[in-house]
């Protein structure tokens, strides 16, 4: 797509879904092209290449990618206990943490909770985080289920730190960003484009919150064209001595346990989405208010990188996908269900208590036979259930579209927990029947 198309439809795309503001870039044959749309707040027109967007969770594969280099170096080891290189977990009596290796944190199939939180920020030191991780109990046994989880890349992080004596954040800035001439920053960057909260086609600015010791796990920003330039050294585009192509290669190699309704498979610290030539690898990533979003092609070195300033932006980026396959760009994506041929099924067996770490699903029957989830914290969505055991989520009084994720059944056919965004929930409580009020 010419840059003058691309442009167009990027505004176009911006004024449908409310969002104040895009920064996008596209790589292929060679050569990178750019567009902007409107502002860093609602009602502004200043976006430029330069702005920076927050990554949020797009975060996670620049802590991979660090991780890797050391691993390249010899420094550590995939397939080792990480408590080797954490000395606040050496003593944990949690035989679970004690079998974790960095293939399963960066994998996500390492078990731990999803959003462990420490009690205050009055030390929000990654030393500090992951010593209030050695008497958690694992949702599961590492390598046996995928399970996304912001913890344990707060882990990658602390053991970046522990391997090579800097800050998770000088390591960042000192093995990937100067070398490859990353802009990457930081959420208390004064030029970060504000996000916002976008409903009814109105737009308010939102701080983009994160506690401190969450950084690697999602306190990052940067620019469309910094993704585009991680994205080639991943594909083995980038100079040899920042990371070697069979370290980027082996990033993409599926660790095994499905991300179902999120991707086709998930590397060491990328989402893998079937594509006509292969898996195209990428991340997406949420803050209030943000969205960012990047993609690539290994075999082609194609890289399309979305940020956006609203709510709302990963639909924008799912209908700009589909306007990119209209002009011939057809980006990886995620293996489509195959038709629902059974009849719905009774909800009741599925109501109650879903529990990772501290967040407790609640799933309610809803008088339309569909089921009401809550996790206390202001998310409320509806799942629609199908005959497979696997649901539809759509989030309540927010413009957001649809994904998938499943229960799953103990040995017996009992159902014992959820997949939902990713993360993985164990039933510890049967739930009353049906809701008294609901539509």
């Amino acid at each position: 797509m010419e840059h003058v198309h691309l442009a167009e439809t990027l505004r176009a795309l911006v004024s449908a879904h409310g969002v104040p503001g895009a920064q996008l870039a596209v790589h292929r044959a060679g050569a990178t092209v750019h567009a902007v749309a409107g502002g860093t707040r609602a009602g502004r027109s200043d976006i430029d290449e330069d702005v920076p967007f927050a990554f949020g969770s797009v975060t996670k594969t620049v802590t991979a990618t660090v991780a890797m280099q050391l691993v390249g170096d010899g420094d550590l080891e995939l397939d080792a206990p990480v408590t080797g290189y954490l000395p606040e977990l050496a003593g944990s009596a949690v035989s679970g943490l004690r079998r974790i290796t960095l293939r399963h944190l960066l994998g996500h199939v390492s078990g731990l909770v999803s959003d462990h939180e420490l009690d205050d920020d009055a030390d929000p030191s990654l030393r500090r985080y992951v010593a209030s991780v050695a008497d958690s109990d694992c949702v599961a046994v590492p390598g046996s289920v995928f399970s996304y989880s912001n913890t344990g890349y707060v882990l990658v992080g602390r053991v970046i730190e522990t391997v090579t004596g800097l800050s998770w954040w000088e390591a960042v800035r000192a093995f990937l960003a100067e070398p490859l001439g990353l802009g990457l920053t930081r959420l208390d960057d004064p030029r970060l484009a504000v996000g916002h909260l976008v409903s009814a086609g109105r737009a308010t600015s939102v701080d983009a919150l994160l506690a401190a010791s969450w950084a690697p796990a999602g306190g990052l920003a940067g620019t469309a064209k910094d993704l585009v330039a991680l994205a080639l050294a991943q594909a083995g585009a980038g100079p040899e001595e920042v990371l070697d192509p069979t370290l980027g290669a082996l990033m993409r190699e599926p660790v095994g346990p499905v991300p179902f309704g999120l991707a086709g498979a998930w590397g060491l610290g990328c989402a893998l989405h079937d594509g006509p030539t292969g898996w195209w690898a990428g991340h997406d990533g949420t803050l209030a208010g943000t969205s960012c979003s990047v993609r690539y092609d290994p075999a082609t070195r194609t890289v399309v990188a979305l940020n956006t300033n609203g709510s709302n932006g990963m639909a924008l980026w799912a209908d700009l996908l589909t306007e990119l396959a209209r002009h011939g760009l057809v980006v990886g994506g995620t293996t489509p269900l195959p038709p629902d041929t059974g009849s719905a099924p009774d909800p009741a067996p599925f109501t109650g208590d879903y529990v990772n770490g501290a967040t407790r699903f609640r799933v309610r029957e809803q008088r339309t036979g569909d089921l009401l989830v809550e996790d206390g914290t202001g998310f409320v969505a509806t799942l629609r259930l199908r005959a497979d055991d696997v649901f539809s989520v759509r989030h309540v009084g927010a413009d957001h579209g649809t994904h998938q994720g499943r229960f799953l059944r103990d040995a017996r056919g009992e159902v014992e927990s959820l997949q939902l965004s990713g993360r993985l929930a164990r039933r510890v409580a049967a739930g009353p029947q049906r809701l008294s009020v609901g539509a």
